[in-house]
Formats: structure tokens, C-alpha cells, sequence
């Protein structure tokens, strides 16, 4: 727990999430960005790929028609 004084002083407001970092002796207190319920949304590098990728085909023109993919698939 941190002590209000040292709280106010730093700029943090009871319940903030904070990260602690030692490093030779010294002890840094960082804010915590806030986590939101959307944080299982978030894209991982590799899908932000392929999303970049599938934007560029559009771009393109390299795109089929539903019926010509459900066709492709012997759908």
C-alpha cells in the first residue's frame, strides 16, 4: 500500500494500479494502464498482419464474390 502522502505527491488516486521496478537499490512506481474489457479484442502481431495483408488485396482487387468462393470451396 502507498502511503497517501507519497500517493498525492506523485499524482496517483487510491486505486490506480501501479507497476513497482527495482532496480540497484531504487524503486520506481509506474502507472498501470488501465485494462479494458475489450483487451481479448486486441489483435496480436501476427493477425494485424494478416488483417494489413487482406486490406491490401482488397485494395488491389484481388477479391471474389461470395458465390464464387462458396464455389471454390465445392460448396
Amino acid at each position: 500500500m502507498v502511503p497517501n502522502r507519497v500517493r498525492r505527491e506523485a499524482g496517483f488516486k487510491s486505486g490506480d494500479r501501479v507497476e513497482f521496478k527495482v532496480t540497484r537499490g531504487v524503486v520506481t512506481i509506474l502507472p498501470k494502464p488501465p485494462v479494458t474489457e475489450d483487451a481479448g479484442d486486441t489483435l496480436t502481431p501476427a493477425d494485424a498482419r494478416k488483417v494489413r495483408h487482406g486490406l491490401k488485396q482488397i485494395r488491389e482487387g484481388k477479391t471474389a464474390s461470395w458465390s464464387q468462393f462458396k464455389h471454390e470451396l465445392g460448396l
